[in-house]
């Protein structure tokens, strides 16, 4: 996200400099973006338990080093939140969320580890600028940890739409189903639930198979949920590929079944290549993303027979998917809003 917000930046001339509180990057750059790697490795238990203050030293003594008052602030990611709190770019940073922090913080915690996070949580946030890339992170922070942010605001992650939409048109080498349906995403089942998924493919009783696109570190028990539910042969597991967008413009439809997401990409994603989608209605994300007719779409957590229902319904009666429908969501636009925080 950050990748394409920098291309963005620099299509419209304003010069970014980006640092990264490790010692790794990936994927390529525009020229002119002003990258500064910035790791801390602990040699210590003192210095592990003390990282964060450690680490903002080391931001403190680069901007000092520059010289400039940065203009606009924004720190993404919680290690980089908890580095930004204690370093001179406390109170004018962005701090931006990109997942729900009430499961994500939260988890399963309960009790005095539940209380404990609760309070460290609103102490990191409480009086700073807070940002989400949905409003329901924001709802969130506020709701679950009683968060009192100096500012908030959300904006939504960018896309880069023509690129989405020239990528789909790519050969693919895999032999594909010439009907299917189609899932991207981590095979990660604590937020995206793969139970849920597989069950309501099954419920929707539909002959078409499923492929699933993506890696992780829970195919085994996907494959396993496959076997248990009967469904060899119709649930295709894909693996990662670098361009996914050909699997979802071939599909019939794409199915989220998460319990939680932050914007859920995907979702924006497979609408520019014009395919419908149907998602589960988790706290944050999909809801703003479809709107109007396409909110049809959208089924209560836990209620696999109704997702099973719609993922139906959607590829009986595709509903028409407007073209501008993410125009909202084009990294430009994103951009601009980001600017519209410096001149605020």
């Amino acid at each position: 996200m950050v990748r394409r917000l920098c291309w963005a930046f620099s299509r419209i001339s304003v010069p970014v400099t980006l640092v990264i509180l490790s010692d790794r990057i990936s994927g390529e750059l525009p020229a002119g973006t002003h990258v500064h790697m910035l790791s801390f490795q602990s040699r210590n238990r003192w210095q592990r338990i003390r990282r964060y203050e450690l680490h903002s030293r080391l931001l403190d003594t680069l901007i000092a080093d520059k010289g400039v008052k940065p203009s606009l602030v924004v720190s993404h990611l919680h290690y980089a939140h908890q580095v930004t709190a204690r370093s001179s770019l406390s109170l004018e940073a962005w701090y931006c969320l990109h997942s729900d922090p009430a499961r994500e913080l939260l988890g399963k915690k309960r009790g005095l580890a539940r209380l404990k996070k609760g309070r460290s949580v609103r102490r990191l946030y409480n009086g700073k600028k807070v940002m989400g890339v949905s409003n329901g992170i924001v709802d969130s922070l506020e709701r679950f940890f009683s968060v009192k942010p100096a500012s908030k605001v959300a904006i939504h992650n960018p896309i880069e739409i023509e690129t989405i939409r020239s990528l789909a048109k790519a050969e693919v080498d895999d032999c594909l189903p010439r009907e299917y349906v189609v899932f991207v995403g981590r095979l990660e089942q604590r937020s995206k639930r793969f139970d849920r998924l597989l069950s309501a493919y099954r419920y929707s009783a539909l002959r078409m198979p499923m492929v699933i696109v993506g890696e992780g570190g829970d195919k085994s028990f996907i494959e396993s949920m496959i076997h248990r539910l009967e469904l060899g042969g119709r649930v295709i597991l894909l693996g990662h590929r670098d361009n996914p967008y050909p699997f979802m413009w071939r599909a019939k439809a794409l199915l989220l079944s998460s319990d939680y997401e932050g914007f859920s990409l995907v979702l924006a994603e497979a609408l520019a290549c014009g395919t419908p989608v149907v998602s589960t209605d988790c706290p944050s994300g999909p809801s703003e993303i479809l709107a109007g007719g396409l909110s049809n779409y959208l089924v209560p957590l836990d209620d696999g027979r109704q997702l099973g229902s719609a993922l139906r319904r959607v590829v009986e009666n595709p509903p028409d998917i407007p073209e501008d429908i993410v125009d909202d969501f084009d990294s430009e636009r994103v951009a601009k809003r980001y600017l519209s925080l410096e001149e605020s």
